[in-house]
């Protein structure tokens, strides 16, 4: 007799991708609102690229997500997806680096965008990468605010700041979910991707609080 071996295809959660659709929306919405209310050129840069970062993340997050893709398709998908996550994190930056100016803003805006590159880079070469080298990385260049801290509290103040931090802890504790698979509620409805999705939501929320003001005080 021959044992007999069945395979399973993990089944896509039902709200998969479903969050960051609608996030996509509001997202597009919020760019338009930010662009039109800076105050001066450079605010207008600081909004459109931190917009753009923002809408991208979601937009591109809800095509890889949602539909059921072929695996050459889904592994471009995942290039893109995986991309998108680092020049977020580099377009939140922005505005803060051009508020803060000088030496400081411009070291801190180089640092941000060569790593999103670098980020990128990862992404597009090496798609299949363990999800906890992903976590590490997008982690590691989230906190790479740390030193500067201090100066933005100077400029937009300790609620601000608080604001900020409190968005970097969720999206670091988003990356944890991402990394461990865990919790993992309800499989084939709302899983541990979909938890990880809604941080990444709360997280952008909250930064978006603080970035709006930022790119309202560039001048």
């Amino acid at each position: 007799m021959h044992a007999v071996t069945e395979t399973t295809t993990p089944v896509k959660p039902l709200l998969r991708g479903v969050s960051h659709e609608i996030a996509s929306g509001i997202a597009l919405a919020a760019w338009i609102l930010l662009v039109a209310a800076a105050p001066s050129h450079r605010a207008r840069l600081a909004a459109a690229a931190y917009g753009a970062s923002l809408f991208t993340l979601f937009t591109v997050s809800a095509l890889y997500h949602r539909p059921t893709w072929s695996p050459r398709a889904r592994l471009t998908m995942r290039r893109l997806d995986h991309s998108a996550i680092f020049v977020l994190i580099a377009g939140t930056y922005t505005p803060f680096c051009l508020l803060l100016g000088g030496t400081v803003g411009s070291a801190l805006l180089a640092i941000a965008w060569g790593g999103a590159l670098l980020g990128t880079a990862r992404a597009v070469l090496w798609p299949k990468a363990p999800k906890v080298v992903d976590a590490a990385i997008s982690v590691a260049l989230g906190w790479v605010v740390l030193p500067v801290l201090p100066a933005l509290r100077e400029t937009i103040g300790t609620g601000a700041v608080a604001l900020l931090a409190a968005g970097g802890v969720v999206y670091s504790l988003g990356a944890v979910v991402y990394a461990t698979r865990r919790p993992d509620p309800f499989p084939r409805v709302f899983g541990y991707h979909e938890v990880f999705h809604a941080m990444v939501i709360a997280a952008a929320g909250l930064h978006f609080a603080v970035a709006a003001q930022a790119v309202l005080l560039i001048h």
